[in-house]
């Protein structure tokens, strides 16, 4: 049976009842939209969901133990899911199928709990049958997801199980479904076709957000920009899974379920809810297929050459290991981080008195900036300025001038020793509040 019957087929069993499709968004809507803690989301809809959008709907006997057998064949196996997501409408007139803007192949090892997330710049060169060479957005416009499967395939060497396809109005929908992200750009987008957006730290709406993940106005074009998808899923993710209001659940899912087009099966939806149990952001792994952005010759098209002997190994190493390295790598790449560790611990032994700090309320708490610097003056440090950020924080982070990389660790060891903060060198904050490191102390912010 050819695949596109074969996925036509799955749509319409999965269209049959309501409680399917609701099911399919769960946790489509939760890979998609950053929804990662699947045993919540799985709980809550089981037990509010259906009573409040559908009155008395239970799961019977038999839907349960469905639920139950198809969490076995999972053992040591990686799921692959398919995103697309496509600019359908945009475009006066035009109907069926459209080019493909985002491509992103989630690989999930449900019994390791973690996943790689494979981004696909949407100019990688491809040979799609019967049309040549093309690029890789092209295959969804002339054989609709199907065809976007097989030219992802043909890359990939892996099989792929599922597909889920958003448009760019369902994307704005469940963002600001989901209340927006703040998150810190590297560079302004000045998109003429698109629209605009500063450097440095913004809110994002869901109209910001598809500016954010469509615009290649950037200095590295696609790649800039499948590098602003990776940073705003992350973002998306971790605000996803702090939603336990709900009504704001309710919403999120209201909204999801208007737009989502997917073939995972349903009682499949429930199993990997399960079975994800415990699973995090930092589980996941983000990484773009391997290859080069060759300027082409004078009158010729614009591809993005895969590298096939790279990404041979990183499919291998998706497919055997769920990870972009080996366990030899992955274990060489631990040794290294704890030797770095190491050293760091020698170069943060600076004077902290000397440092110059700057602390940022990014929380809009009020006395927020004041009482972090009165904790920091505490341990050493001295003249700590203090002030608010333009846009609210959701992480903390330290910025730091270059050449001053020890101090902000100092910094961030000193904030909270068991904390992950985000340190990351940026002179421009650094020179905006004239100091050599800068404290933005974010939501996630807890004192030790």
């Amino acid at each position: 049976m050819k695949r596109q019957e074969r996925l036509k087929i799955r749509k319409r069993r999965r269209r049959q009842t309501i409680l399917k499709v609701v099911l399919a968004l769960l946790l489509i809507g939760g890979l998609v939209v950053g929804i990662m803690n699947f045993d919540s989301v799985k709980t809550w809809a089981s037990k509010h969901y259906f009573r409040y959008r559908w009155q008395d709907t239970k799961f019977n006997p038999e839907q349960e133990e469905e639920i139950a057998e198809v969490t076995d064949p999972w053992e040591g196996v990686t799921l692959n899911v398919l995103f697309i997501g496509i600019d359908r409408g945009s475009v006066a007139g035009e109907e069926g199928y459209t080019r493909s803007d985002v491509m992103i192949l989630a690989s999930v090892n449900v019994e390791e709990k973690k996943a790689v997330l494979v981004s696909f710049p949407r100019d990688t060169r491809v040979t799609i049958p019967g049309y040549g060479t093309e690029k890789i957005n092209a295959a969804h416009s002339y054989n609709g997801p199907a065809g976007a499967i097989e030219a992802v395939e043909e890359i990939s060497g892996m099989e792929i199980n599922d597909y889920a396809e958003v448009d760019f109005e369902a994307f704005k929908n469940i963002v600001d479904a989901i209340g927006g992200v703040t998150l810190y750009l590297d560079y302004a987008i000045l998109d003429p076709k698109i629209g605009a957006l500063p450097k440095g730290d913004v809110f994002l709406n869901g109209e910001d957000a598809l500016i954010l993940v469509r615009s290649r106005d950037l200095p590295r074009g696609d790649l800039d920009r499948i590098d602003n998808q990776k940073k705003f899923l992350k973002a998306v993710m971790k605000k996803a899974v702090e939603v336990r209001d709900l009504q704001a659940l309710l919403k999120i899912l209201d909204t999801t379920v208007k737009y989502l087009d997917t073939s995972l099966d349903p009682d499949t939806i429930f199993a990997l809810a399960e079975a994800l149990q415990g699973m995090e952001v930092d589980d996941v792994e983000f990484i773009t297929l391997p290859g080069e952005d060759v300027e082409p010759a004078a009158g010729q098209p614009w591809y993005y050459i895969p590298d096939e002997e790279a990404a041979a190994a990183l499919f291998y190493n998706i497919e055997n290991y769920c990870s972009i390295l080996t366990p030899e790598e992955q274990a060489a790449e631990e040794a290294k981080e704890q030797q770095q560790e190491k050293l760091s611990e020698t170069d943060m032994e600076v004077a902290r008195s000397s440092v110059n700090l700057a602390v940022l309320n990014g929380v809009r708490w009020e006395g927020m900036a004041s009482q972090v610097a009165e904790i920091m003056e505490g341990k050493g440090y001295q003249n700590v300025s203090i002030g608010n950020t333009v846009n609210p924080y959701e992480e903390t982070t330290i910025y730091y001038a270059p050449g001053h990389e020890a101090e902000a660790r100092r910094v961030a060891k000193d904030l909270n020793a068991n904390a992950d903060y985000i340190v990351e060198e940026d002179e421009d904050v650094a020179i905006t509040y004239d100091a050599a490191v800068v404290l933005v102390i974010g939501k996630d912010y807890v004192n030790e």
